[in-house]
């Protein structure tokens, strides 16, 4: 009897284990959370991250990272994920700070945006997309005991269900499409900059506005409570800088409601709280115009584009200016922000290339004087002795140490030249080298700017190549 009891036991517990190695293995293709916040996250050496940021979509757009992390060389990780509130920050910094021990804390205020109550937050309908976009932050999370809090205190329904999205999500079983296309994401640490402009019409349309859903804004107690918690979490494992970070509005929206109503809570709370920063990046660009914002709906939610991303980047550093030490993947802009010019993909092996024609003409200089000029650039790079079939190519403008642009494969085309390879003498090696690269004149800034030519191969490693050529914007 008892040896019977043994062995349905010991086969229940191995049915037990294999159910959850399938359930864990499935998950990728019922979840969001390939490709997201936390697997990057994950993928930290321990204690290796100098700043982390908490925040939701607005952070998302408005720090780009590879800026932050080539001004200062540092190691910046964002857990930024769209419609996120300060409630969901607390259990992202929870888990955070299992494994990371930032040196500074970026915390940004459009997360206090909703101005919901924890009770309200609590008992959102399921069925709405608010609802369903706190999986974001949650659905990446390692199994453990922050996500078992985060799953009682947030979500309803069944615990099981809640911890995995293959049984939480078990209508898409059927959904053969989205199950293949979900098998076939491709990992990737590069991430898209968003490099289109608010259009003349949207911006009219806020200039007639006179009311928006929301004209004025507060930071409930409940939000004050989390906030309060982040801040004791992460001054006890050792953050020396914690900045509270909002990020522009648009003037048009600004300028019409109770602005006042958002910054007069941050102000009470660094006062009241020593130690605490608060940067309102409203007060050091309070003019920015529709060319820093993404061509979105009309509303109360603008999020900056690439050319407000680069000001905010560059003055965010600016305010931190601790160099640190990070010496791992070095994206496009270590290399312009530092003066780079050495090749660092082969010993030997140089970058080959020219920007042949601006605007279709050959010369050294081209001047824009009008404004939503397109800026057409032309021309051919390579790495010498290495086929260019599998090479990324990108062109970097750069004004100053504040304002550098680096172009993004949706303003890319490329152009066969065989002719390339015939002048080298190398069989077809060069035929994908050529490239036209498209760039509206409305998303750089006014100045003068030295063009580069920049590779990076399927490795991650960058090559850059001064042409001597000058871009003006008037």
């Amino acid at each position: 009897m008892i040896k019977n009891l043994a062995k349905i036991l010991v086969k229940g517990l191995i049915f037990l284990v294999l159910f959850f190695l399938i359930i864990l293995t499935i998950e990728p293709l019922f979840s969001e959370s390939k490709n997201s916040v936390w697997t990057h996250f994950y993928a930290q050496e321990k204690n290796s991250v100098d700043i982390l940021v908490l925040g939701n979509s607005h952070a998302n757009a408005g720090i780009d990272e590879d800026i932050v992390k080539a001004k200062l060389n540092a190691n910046l990780v964002s857990l930024a994920t769209r419609g996120q509130n300060i409630y969901q920050s607390y259990y992202c910094a929870l888990e955070a700070y299992k494994y990371q021990t930032p040196k500074v804390l970026i915390i940004e205020n459009y997360l206090f945006y909703e101005r919901l109550t924890l009770d309200k937050f609590i008992h959102q309908d399921p069925s709405k997309n608010d609802y369903l976009k706190r999986y974001l932050t949650f659905e990446g999370k390692k199994i453990g005991k922050v996500k078992y809090e985060e799953s009682r205190k947030f979500f309803q329904g069944n615990f099981v269900e809640n911890m995995f999205a293959s049984i939480n999500k078990h209508e898409r079983w059927t959904d053969v499409d989205e199950i293949k296309k979900r098998l076939y994401i491709q990992d990737s640490i590069y991430r898209n900059k968003s490099i289109y402009i608010m259009s003349n019409k949207r911006a009219e349309a806020y200039e007639l506005k006179k009311e928006y859903d929301l004209m004025t804004y507060n930071i409930l107690p409940d939000e004050e409570i989390a906030l309060k918690s982040i801040i004791e979490l992460a001054k006890e494992r050792g953050t020396e800088r914690i900045i509270l970070l909002t990020i522009p509005f648009y003037n048009s929206y600004r300028n019409k409601i109770d602005y006042n109503s958002f910054t007069s809570p941050f102000k009470k709370y660094v006062t009241k709280n020593p130690g605490i920063e608060y940067i309102d990046l409203n007060v050091k660009f309070p003019d920015w115009d529709n060319t820093y914002f993404t061509n979105e709906p009309v509303g109360y939610n603008q999020h900056v584009n690439y050319k407000g991303a680069i000001k905010v980047s560059n003055n965010l550093s600016n305010v931190i200016k601790t160099k640190f030490n990070y010496k791992k993947d070095r994206s496009l802009d270590y290399y312009l922000y530092n003066e780079i010019q050495k090749d660092s993909i082969k010993k030997g092996n140089r970058i080959i290339g020219n920007l042949e024609r601006l605007n279709g003409e050959k010369r050294g200089l081209l001047v824009i004087d009008k404004p939503d000029t397109v800026i057409k650039l032309e021309g051919w790079m390579a790495i010498e002795n290495y086929s260019s079939d599998e090479n990324e190519m990108f062109i970097g403008l750069k004004r100053d140490n504040d304002f550098i642009y680096i172009s993004d494969s949706k303003q890319l085309k490329r152009k066969e030249r065989k002719d390339v390879s015939k002048y080298f003498d190398k069989t077809n090696i060069y035929d994908n080298s050529g490239f036209q690269i498209f760039i509206n004149s409305k998303i750089l800034e006014k100045g003068t700017y030295a063009a580069y030519l920049m590779i990076r191969n399927n490795k991650g490693e960058v090559a850059v190549k001064s042409v001597k050529k000058t871009i003006k914007i008037l």
